[in-house]
């Protein structure tokens, strides 16, 4: 018997009023990463960076968004997180 092979299950875009153009965020950039982080929203919103490369400075490229609320209901995704930050000072 074979397995069946993995889908993807792909999420619905964001159907929420636009908390980006409603907020300004709290921002930190790293060499290799953009933080957003959107109180209100609940969101923080992880960039890689990439250099441009005509004029060197720095564009965000893919784009990840951590959800507060999606954290409150899976609290293993949540100690990962705490255990990540804690390793990282």
């Amino acid at each position: 018997m074979m397995n069946k092979p993995a889908t993807v299950r792909k999420l619905p875009p964001y159907r929420g009023q636009p908390y980006w153009e409603r907020e300004k965020p709290q921002e930190a950039q790293t060499d290799r990463i953009a933080l957003s982080y959107y109180p209100q929203a609940g969101k923080l919103q992880i960039s890689l960076l990439w250099p441009d490369r005509e004029t060197g400075e720095k564009r965000r490229g893919r784009t990840v968004t951590l959800d507060q609320e999606d954290l409150a209901l899976h609290p293993e995704a949540r100690a990962l997180l705490a255990d990540f930050l804690e390793a990282a000072e």
